[in-house]
């Protein structure tokens, strides 16, 4: 896999985060203190940056790990090492 891919997917997904973050810092209904700071549903959103990025429809059914992630760079590694595994014939994360 080319690494200036794997580093785009990884930017991504960083901002990705970063961004949800702040949208939902004061938003008195989120939901995301009662489990997982990224749900599994939320994550799917990042899909389709990643889809553009790499030229064609990933799997998220595949890579996106049910319940969530509890970290950002668990969010970052374990999507980027997902989507890099089915680029390169594998079935995903």
């Amino acid at each position: 896999m080319d690494v200036k891919v794997k580093g785009a997917i990884e930017k991504l997904l960083g901002d990705f985060w970063d961004k949800r973050f702040l949208e939902i810092q004061d938003d008195p209904l989120a939901v995301e203190d009662m489990g997982a700071p990224m749900d599994s549903l939320a994550a799917c959103d990042a899909f389709v940056g990643i889809d553009k990025l790499v030229g064609q429809k990933i799997p998220v059914e595949l890579i996106v790990r049910h319940g969530g992630y509890q970290s950002k760079t668990q969010f970052v590694t374990e999507i980027t090492n997902g989507v890099i595994n089915h680029l390169e014939g594998g079935s995903g994360g």
